[in-house]
């Protein structure tokens, strides 16, 4: 199975890819995560991703696709968390011969009140909600043990680009896959335990 799980900011892409790779073993690629880390690296690569990124622009096609693909060349089975995040970029990967897509639908008002409360360990590898998926222990990962902190790309200004961005650039991708006749729509508004079990039931995992 190779899955892609799409929607905008804060509709729970995270949290899905999290639990499918905790149940199911299946490897799981976000595409921000490996900004995240190019970044933290401090690389000329890194440098120039940290402009786009703290702006809550799309970081370029190439820079993307290319660190995704090396990412999955040798798994048979992955989840794509948030790529492609343009009709540039999926066309770019049709070559990997995506099984389905899943797209989570989020009202904005909704998606403001999760990006407000929304905690990634320092770790980078775990996400958490003030309100809907407390760690156990306020502040730290339940994981990793990290502390939690609030990312730059989810404080307001960034947030009202994103939603901008995604709009214009990305809601394109969900009728791209639907022509291709893969993509299967999942109401995100409900509780994160109902969003994975209609999740599950669309890949007929049990």
């Amino acid at each position: 199975m190779k899955l892609i799980v799409l929607g905008a900011p804060g509709s729970g892409k995270g949290t899905v890819a999290e639990q499918l790779h905790q149940e199911f073993k299946l490897f799981s690629l976000s595409a921000g995560e490996l900004l995240r880390e190019e970044v933290a690296k401090n690389t000329t690569l890194g440098k120039e991703i940290k402009k786009y990124m703290e702006k809550g622009n799309l970081v370029p096609d190439t820079f993307v696709t290319e660190m995704v693909k090396l990412e999955v060349k040798t798994k048979k089975e992955y989840i794509l968390d948030g790529f492609p995040r343009s009709v540039e970029q999926a066309k770019a990967i049709a070559d990997l011969k995506i099984t389905k897509v899943i797209y989570l639908d989020v009202p904005e008002k909704i998606v403001i009140e999760r990006l407000s409360g929304r905690r990634i360990c320092k770790a980078g590898k775990h996400t958490y909600h003030l309100k809907y998926l407390p760690p156990k222990k306020k502040g730290i990962c339940d994981k990793d043990k990290t502390r939690l902190i609030q990312r730059k790309d989810d404080y307001p200004k960034a947030i009202r680009e994103r939603f901008k961005v995604y709009h214009h650039i990305t809601q394109p991708v969900i009728h791209f896959y639907q022509r291709k006749k893969i993509l299967q729509r999942v109401d995100a508004s409900q509780s994160p335990e109902k969003v994975y079990a209609a999740v599950k039931k669309i890949l007929r995992m049990k």
